[in-house]
């Protein structure tokens, strides 16, 4: 009896889970705005929240008092706070004057790209290629416009929504501090009400949905904001000079997972082949760029990514990258941005809910994902030994 219990109790969560997941899809649509805001400040907090504990571990002063979690909260976002506002006040001038530059410079722009692509057409000609690069350009196939319509219809709207909700960054910051204040003490609240045999199982799960979101999280920027970084540097030191618009474009498409580095490079490539650099020769420019992009993006995508975000959602490269094409299917770029983590997050809670059906012993998911994954780098470590 007790066994038909438990499935009945399974059941019925998955069901539950399901019409819930149905009710937040249905309110999406209504309060889409609002829930931009929550999400953001939801992603933010988990982004600070390892900066707090670490902050609170720190024992200061004299007397090695651990400061309380507010004074932690207050002084981790004022460091950031201070950072965000040095960088703006430090970068700004340059933004502002490459933007003016694309604005201003356009035709010129549009001329060295065609005479780009006429350089190219003849070197494909030459080498008995029969392919016009120019024509492509002024008369893309239907696909190609088909694709950007898709692009623009898709992403400029997730783009206005973004800035649009910027705007209105100090009810984000005001929600993500409530969140690392009282986020853990709404956890142990939430948790004192379940019964004694189900606590230590949804704490148990509670901890792998906050590893695995958390790792996600801030995986996904702090690979961004490297990738962002070095592609910015490279087009400095090329003498590009949109190196700044150019890196704030690639962090923006770093934050598509897998992929989105080479999304990134492409208005690196256009740069090279519009504006002027260093090599004065806009093949060699274009040449150096792509090299350049592919050495950065495989040091995010083969290196930085399984370090900080494989190894928290323990699922494999091939299964990434379908449910991101699938997400990419279903709900375009929100759905290439959070289809990863919520097959993983829904992996883990058919897991612990097959666990408790069975009465098996409960364990953390995300630390038997890195310990597999620690295995797996040993393993290949000592293949090369």
């Amino acid at each position: 009896m007790d066994k038909w219990l438990r499935l009945l109790i399974t059941t019925s969560s998955s069901l539950i889970l399901i019409l819930l997941i149905g009710i937040v899809i249905w309110l999406a649509g209504h309060v889409a705005h609002t829930l931009l805001i929550f999400s953001l400040a939801a992603l933010l907090a988990y982004a600070l929240d390892p900066m707090v504990e670490w902050l609170r571990r720190t024992k200061l002063g004299p007397s090695h008092q651990v400061p309380s979690r507010e004074m932690s909260v207050a002084v981790v976002v004022l460091t950031i706070l201070l950072i965000f506002g040095f960088g703006c006040w430090s970068l700004e001038g340059h933004l502002v004057a490459q933007v003016r530059a694309v604005h201003e410079n356009a035709p010129k722009y549009q001329e060295h790209l065609l005479a780009f692509a006429s350089t190219v057409d003849q070197k494909l000609a030459a080498a008995g290629v029969k392919f016009s690069l120019m024509d492509t350009i002024q008369h893309p196939p239907k696909e190609m416009k088909d694709l950007g319509a898709r692009a623009g219809r898709e992403v400029l709207p997730v783009l206005g929504h973004v800035f649009g909700a910027l705007g209105e960054s100090v009810i984000i910051l005001l929600i993500a501090v409530y969140y690392l204040i009282y986020g853990s003490g709404m956890r142990s609240g939430f948790n004192a009400m379940l019964p004694e045999d189900l606590r230590t199982r949804v704490d148990l799960w509670q901890d792998d949905v906050n590893r695995i979101l958390g790792s996600f999280v801030r995986g996904q920027l702090l690979i961004a904001l490297v990738v962002g970084a070095l592609a910015a540097v490279g087009c400095l030191i090329l003498g590009l000079h949109l190196w700044l618009l150019i890196g704030l474009l690639v962090t923006a498409a770093a934050l598509i997972p897998v992929f989105g580095p080479y999304l990134g490079a492409i208005p690196a490539v256009i740069a090279a082949a519009a504006s002027p650099s260093h090599l004065h020769n806009p093949v060699a420019a274009v040449c150096v760029v792509l090299v350049y992009f592919v050495i950065i993006n495989e040091l995010g995508s083969k290196v930085l990514y399984p370090k900080l975000v494989g190894e928290a959602l323990g699922l494999h490269a091939v299964l990434v990258l379908f449910v991101l094409f699938a997400g990419l299917e279903i709900a375009g770029v929100v759905g290439v941005l959070f289809a990863a983590p919520l097959t993983a997050l829904t992996i883990v809670t058919v897991v612990h809910l097959y666990r408790y059906w069975r009465e098996l012993p409960d364990s953390s998911l995300a630390d038997a994902a890195q310990e597999a994954a620690r295995r797996r780098s040993n393993k290949r470590i000592t293949e090369k030994e």
